[in-house]
């Protein structure tokens, strides 16, 4: 009985020494007064325990735990009644009410310090760099893309040509100077300048090229896919037997934006031809078509209307939207856009057609 008794004696005595303990530590922490509450047999001038000094008198938590050890050690108390559990409880038990235990290493009290690094640390995670830093890779990205999209070298020159075709045995087929990321268009007319449908075609090299067509039109689009690989293509024209050859020539200095391909003849679309002249011309004239002067020729200037002239030979070769009405003409080849080129005999004055009116148009220089 006195065992039993003494034990009793015991516990209540340690359940008081921590609720006092604990009622001191809520008082000076609720009301910010710095802890001094010491554990048993220790006088106010004595050093601190290792304990007390890790965890700083002014952690209510510590001192408390401190004052539990001490009690369990002057007491007598198994570790089993006591320890950071039992401290951990003593608040609650001081308080009279039952909450869930603080985390083991926090602190009660706010810590201002704290919670500003913790800011810190969340503007650090969806913020990570500075508004300097992003204009800098910003700059970096943008240099990066600018190099990428840089033609390497210089870029090709656009050109818009016409050209004969040979169909006999033995000539050259054309030649269409491509580039990869450009598109070119080849436009098949006959020999009046009107359009010649193309039935089918076929491409040597498919992986290498890409052809758009609309089943039914006389142009073909072509873009090459890579930089140099060549191949040939091969067109079927509307009523004409023999296929239009074409040598494709990508990486080239200069790219046909447009090729107006001259097929010899009449196709099914030819314009009327005056009876008793010759429908045909000669390469000279096709160069005026294209712009180019004759080689030897002397410009001339032609006032009354659009019209470019040269003078070769005793002949007069004429570039312009008009139609010539007068004198009559030796030669002439028309352009899928209305350009026509004429070859006449040298005179001063010309009659011209201009949508339905009759221009004169003087030729100085001669």
């Amino acid at each position: 009985m006195k065992k039993t008794m003494m034990k009793k004696a015991m516990m209540i005595g340690l359940v008081t020494t921590i609720s006092c303990a604990s009622l001191s530590v809520r008082a000076d922490a609720g009301y910010g007064i710095q802890s001094n509450v010491l554990p048993p047999n220790t006088t106010s001038g004595s050093q601190p325990s290792s304990g007390d000094t890790a965890n700083g008198n002014n952690n209510p938590q510590a001192v408390l735990n401190a004052l539990v050890q001490k009690a369990q050690t002057q007491l007598g108390v198994p570790s089993s009644f006591g320890g950071p559990a039992a401290a951990n409880v003593a608040p609650s038990i001081a308080a009279g009410t039952t909450t869930t235990p603080p985390v083991s290493g926090t602190s009660a009290v706010p810590n201002t310090g704290l919670d500003d690094q913790a800011f810190a640390d969340t503007v650090r995670n969806m913020m990570p760099l500075s508004p300097q830093q992003i204009k800098v890779l910003r700059y970096l990205f943008d240099q990066s893309q600018r190099a990428a999209a840089t033609y390497p070298g210089t870029p090709p020159k656009p050109t818009s040509t016409s050209v004969l075709v040979n169909l006999s045995p033995g000539s050259m087929p054309p030649v269409i100077r491509l580039s990869a990321g450009f598109i070119s268009s080849l436009v098949f007319i006959d020999s009046t300048g009107a359009s010649w449908p193309i039935t089918a075609y076929d491409l040597g090299d498919p992986q290498s090229f890409n052809i758009q067509w609309d089943k039914k039109g006389n142009t073909l689009l072509v873009q090459a896919l890579s930089s140099y690989k060549s191949a040939n293509l091969a067109v079927m024209l509307q009523g004409l037997d023999t296929p239009v050859m074409l040598t494709l020539l990508p990486g080239q200095d200069a790219v046909d934006y447009r090729m107006d391909l001259r097929i010899p003849g009449l196709g099914p679309n030819a314009n009327p031809v005056l009876a008793g002249l010759p429908a045909t011309a000669s390469p000279e004239l096709l160069n005026v078509l294209n712009g180019v002067p004759p080689n030897g020729s002397r410009t001339l200037k032609i006032t009354g209307g659009p019209c470019q002239g040269w003078l070769l030979n005793g002949h007069l070769y004429l570039r312009t939207p008009l139609t010539v009405v007068s004198p009559a003409w030796l030669a002439t080849m028309g352009s899928p856009d209305g350009t026509n080129a004429y070859e006449l005999q040298s005179t001063p004055v010309i009659l011209a057609s201009q949508r339905g009116q009759i221009i004169k148009l003087t030729v100085e220089g001669l």
